[in-house]
């Protein structure tokens, strides 16, 4: 997963917007406040009560993760009026860091309601990443989903324009999208990637090239349809158990071919008379006459219309 492009798209997007990091409007919350505490006739203490209540709501509508620079400010405010309350300061001092306090808050409740909006793609992906558990598989590329995540965050707070974060948070998508895929392969696929893996490395690709290119194309359709759709859990466990069963296949193959291989003139005989075994055990199970002294494959094909006999009965 690549991370750096986003990182620069959000550079750029920082300095377009003037390298600030103080969400917009705050200066005039300021002002207004200023010239609110000389008209209000709610007094200091009034208005910090007013700010707590504020307070408990933005902490309820998760303005730390939305609008955390908005909410750090009005935890300054609110902090500041009281210390000024206990001072002894006069009201009027009072009044107005907690007009700042009241007013922040209630930004940043609405600005979390816009981020949450335009976030709504980013946030619901992340989701199924945690329901996936992909920190625990890729921890690393999680990590980095959510920093650039909260670096959206950051720089929709200080331009406080939606648009700002359409271009970043395509590219979050793409990123988030690939990750789900990684981990969904991961899970479903992984033991079957090891044991391919293992096989190719025993020579399976000159030993028993058909069965080990059935199981290596089964393998990659799976992985194809993982990269196109993560979320299609029937088709996925389908393709998933086809290549292992392809993979069983192919393991077995190489065992016997190995088997095979490794014989002499002194086992050679006792590896025939085993596999002829094979075929003699069905045969008594459907209480058949020994055909062991015809080849293998007329065998087959009589204990195979035997059985299909007892199946139309």
């Amino acid at each position: 997963m690549t991370r750096y492009p986003l990182i620069g798209v959000l550079f750029a997007t920082t300095v377009l917007a003037g390298c600030a990091s103080t969400p917009q409007g705050l200066d005039r919350i300021q002002d207004r406040a200023s010239r609110e505490a000389v008209s209000t006739v709610r007094s200091g203490a009034t208005l910090i009560k007013e700010a707590e209540q504020q307070k408990s709501q933005a902490k309820a509508q998760e303005t730390y993760r939305f609008a955390p620079a908005m909410t750090d400010s009005a935890n300054d405010y609110i902090n500041d009026a009281k210390q000024a309350r206990d001072k002894g300061k006069a009201d009027n001092e009072v009044r107005e860091l907690a007009l700042t306090a009241l007013a922040t808050f209630e930004k940043a409740q609405d600005h979390t309601l816009v981020a949450r909006e335009t976030l709504a793609p980013s946030l619901a992906h992340l989701e199924v990443l945690n329901s996936i558990r992909a920190d625990t598989y890729y921890p690393s590329e999680y990590r980095a989903v959510n920093e650039d995540l909260d670096g959206i965050i950051r720089t929709l707070e200080t331009t406080g324009a939606p648009a700002s974060a359409s271009q970043t948070q395509r590219q979050l998508l793409l990123d988030m999208h690939d990750l789900e895929v990684r981990t969904i392969g991961f899970i479903q696929l992984q033991q079957i990637r090891n044991r391919i893996a293992a096989m190719r490395e025993a020579g399976a690709e000159k030993l028993i090239p058909r069965s080990f290119s059935t199981a290596t194309t089964a393998l990659a359709s799976a992985e194809d349809l993982i990269s196109k759709t993560p979320r299609a859990d029937a088709e996925i466990a389908a393709q998933r158990e086809a290549a292992k069963t392809a993979a069983d296949h192919a393991q077995i193959i190489l065992a016997m071919s190995n088997e095979v291989l490794d014989a002499d003139k002194d086992n050679a005989e006792a590896l025939v008379l085993r596999i002829e075994r094979w075929l003699y055990n069905i045969a008594v199970a459907l209480k058949y006459p020994d055909i062991r002294h015809l080849p293998m494959d007329e065998q087959s094909r009589q204990l195979a219309e035997e059985i299909e006999g007892v199946i139309q009965r």
